[in-house]
């Protein structure tokens, strides 16, 4: 084997955290569309079709971020990048993988902000089912996590607003069905002595 196709061992170390990383992003889409399946009438109003819109702007650019986080990160290169992503896309007119993954140090951060972003206005409108980021310095693969971490609690959030909505609506149907039962039986009660009175005295 020639020395040049040995892979370093941060470069393994960098796969095996890409792995795992897309597995867990693709884990919480998952279960993100059998969210979409189950309650599919939840997600019909203004509100929650923009927070369903959101959830999956977070799921696919985490999904794309997990191929690019191998970087470094300098400002230097974060420009060059960009300027080498701006020329491909004006020259070929097409942006494709390719191109994502060799101005990484620019796309990179595209999709991460893309995900915060998303994330904090998810935060922002359902505060009772997203937590808020906190900005901090953190590594590539470090900021990777941390979205990735808010989007798993973000669909549990969810998930239990939804439940718990779904069982106030079951318990409220229930409630009307009693009450129109209630109101059955008090006519056909009406209706039994009404009939009684109208027969003739013996």
């Amino acid at each position: 084997m020639r020395a040049d196709m040995v892979e370093s061992p941060d470069k393994l170390e960098h796969l095996e955290w890409a792995i795992l990383a897309r597995a867990t992003n693709q884990k919480t889409c998952l279960k993100l569309l059998r969210l979409f399946d189950k309650y599919s009438s939840l997600w019909k109003t203004k509100d929650r079709a923009a927070a369903a819109q959101d959830l999956v702007s977070v799921g696919f650019s985490l999904w794309r971020a997990a191929f690019l986080a191998e970087k470094t990160g300098l400002r230097s290169e974060v420009f060059s990048h960009g300027r080498q992503f701006l020329e491909k896309m004006i020259e070929d007119n097409a942006i494709a993988y390719v191109q994502d993954k060799s101005s990484r140090e620019w796309t990179f951060n595209y999709y991460t902000r893309n995900a915060r972003s998303s994330l904090q206005r998810l935060a922002f409108k359902w505060p009772d089912a997203v937590s808020p980021y906190v900005n901090k310095a953190r590594t590539p693969t470090q900021r990777w996590d941390y979205c990735q971490q808010l989007f798993d609690e973000a669909v549990e959030g969810f998930e239990a607003l939804f439940e718990k909505r779904s069982a106030e609506r079951k318990a409220a149907t229930q409630r009307r069905q009693r009450r129109a039962q209630k109101r059955a039986n008090r006519a056909t009660v009406r209706k039994i002595t009404l009939k009684r009175r109208s027969l003739p005295k013996r």
